[in-house]
């Protein structure tokens, strides 16, 4: 579900803001639990099938996990060697990437529709690395090491085998993608020396474009785009300790970025993932602390999407079906272990 239409930024470009009511919460949480015998999962990716992806802890180390339309979770296959795994993300053909982590660190990977797995390589000059996204036709963005420095280089795999290194901004040490389309066009993060968070699209040719910032602020991050070209991030002002505040935006596709209203009571957050239909995922938060599921409409009206009954109402929502199905996780009241998380579906 990631194809762009072709858009012209600059850094001239008008900043809007959408105006929306509070509405109820409209989607049941499901808690879909862990592997047997694990602590705790997470989910990070749905296709329009159903089928969501994510990890669960088992003892110390994460395995990348699937679970079915009916919440039934299954440990994806590990390369030889392995000692962990992630899935980050599925497409609707139900591929699935992510990393495994092996005795020289991570690597990127891509589970075939016949459960197989297969370990991408890195780009030339590169050196392992993270599959974070897949596009519909196979396009894979994430990031990659380099080799002689170590530093963070975004990177993309493309479905005949061709593996590059995408550029950060000029002056800029690292980068790394987080969505792609099926155009070959990526979205993430350029991040400067000096540690600030700048918002990027990476056309089709490799060519890096910096996003504009809310009026006032100096950092962003995008975080995800869909078919119409609508990218989601956020926007805030930046620091060498990261930003110090954090508001939810959408670049719209003719270019403006406009800020998405918090939950009442709040003042921040992040929007994590848009549809086809143009509805957002993300988080509401109030000072940067207990973020709380959310969701907006294409009309920008932002939505509670609760929390299972056993949780904190932390919760963190990472991918949105076409339906507006929404997976990801929240903390679980355990007054033994505090840092439970459980992976979550929203219907």
């Amino acid at each position: 579900m990631r194809l762009l239409r072709q858009i012209a930024w600059g850094a001239g470009l008008a900043a809007t803001t959408v105006t929306a009511p509070a509405t109820p919460a409209s989607a049941a949480p499901t808690d879909l639990g862990t592997l047997s015998g694990g602590t705790q999962s997470s989910a990070t990716g749905i296709n329009s099938a159903g089928l969501t992806v994510g990890w669960a802890r088992l003892s110390a180390a994460t395995h990348a996990t699937r679970w079915n339309a009916q919440g039934t979770i299954t440990r994806l296959a590990e390369p030889r060697g392995s000692t962990g795994s992630q899935a980050f993300a599925v497409n609707d053909a139900g591929v699935v990437v992510g990393d495994a982590t092996g005795s020289d660190g991570k690597v990127p990977v891509r589970w075939n529709t016949d459960g197989t797995v297969t370990d991408l390589g890195a780009p030339p000059g590169g050196k392992g690395g993270v599959a974070r996204a897949v596009s519909g036709n196979g396009v894979i963005v994430g990031e990659t090491y380099d080799v002689t420095s170590g530093l963070t280089r975004a990177a993309r795999w493309n479905p005949d085998g061709g593996r590059t290194i995408l550029p950060a901004l000029t002056g800029d040490r690292q980068a790394w993608a987080l969505g792609v389309n099926g155009s070959g066009v990526a979205v993430g993060v350029s991040l400067s020396p000096n540690l600030r968070l700048r918002p990027v699209r990476w056309n089709a040719d490799g060519t890096v474009q910096e996003l504009p910032a809310l009026p006032g602020d100096t950092a962003g991050r995008a975080n995800g785009i869909n078919d119409d070209g609508e990218i989601v991030g956020m926007s805030g002002v930046s620091t060498p300790m990261g930003p110090t505040r954090r508001t939810p935006v959408l670049w719209k596709a003719d270019g403006t970025v406009a800020a998405l209203p918090e939950l009442g009571g709040d003042d921040g957050g992040e929007a994590h993932a848009v549809n086809n239909l143009g509805a957002v995922v993300g988080e509401s938060t109030n000072g940067g602390l207990q973020p709380r599921a959310a969701r907006w409409s294409p009309d920008g009206t932002v939505t509670s999407l609760g929390a299972p009954a056993d949780s904190k109402n932390v919760c963190l929502p990472a991918s949105v079906d076409a339906t507006g199905t929404t997976v990801g996780g929240c903390g679980i009241d355990d007054p033994a272990d505090a840092s439970l998380f459980h992976a979550v579906r929203w219907n």
